[in-house]
């Protein structure tokens, strides 16, 4: 009879919850995730403090487009996650003026942003799989103007910033896109 019962605490409780776990872990490694946000380099966007749901499917289904707002590792720091929106493409030239930003000569329209650029202005060439990040916030931003290692590689991005989880009263879609 002792046998049975841990035949039968093995395969009630134990098994069900070693499956569970596995589950979840490949979900959060391969479907979804969460990630801290401590800067208000994406504001109005992304506030600050705050958890968003990292969607790393959207990214391996439609691809990165410019516009995405996406979690990469950190071009000079693999070890930390950034957070940052899409703007240049494999092959784009990228101008950053005062006022504007310019893709491959043409002015990149940008409803959200509501400051000039401050500083970081230049040219860029963005190589071959790998894409230039810009923050929404450009007067705080760190990103691509300011990096030693100013691309991301695609290997690099984890996946679509979609939605702040956390704090509830922050909660919303982020906006995807320009």
């Amino acid at each position: 009879m002792g046998q049975r019962k841990r035949q039968n605490w093995l395969t009630g409780w134990l098994l069900p919850i070693v499956v569970g776990v596995a589950i979840a872990l490949c979900i959060r490694q391969w479907v979804v995730s969460a990630a801290y946000v401590p800067s208000e380099s994406m504001y109005p966007a992304i506030p600050n403090p705050c958890y968003i749901l990292v969607n790393k499917l959207a990214t391996e289904i439609h691809g990165v487009q410019r516009g995405d707002v996406v979690v990469f590792h950190f071009p000079d720091d693999p070890a930390e996650l950034y957070v940052k929106r899409v703007i240049g493409l494999p092959g784009d030239t990228v101008k950053v003026t005062n006022d504007a930003v310019y893709i491959n000569g043409k002015k990149l329209n940008e409803p959200m942003i509501t400051q000039p650029n401050l500083s970081g202005f230049g040219t860029y060439h963005v190589p071959a799989g790998h894409y230039f990040m810009m923050g929404d916030n450009r007067s705080v931003s760190e990103d691509s103007r300011f990096w030693i290692h100013k691309y991301v590689s695609r290997q690099a991005i984890v996946g679509e910033a979609d939605f702040v989880l956390f704090p509830f009263s922050k909660m919303k879609s982020i906006p995807q896109h320009l």
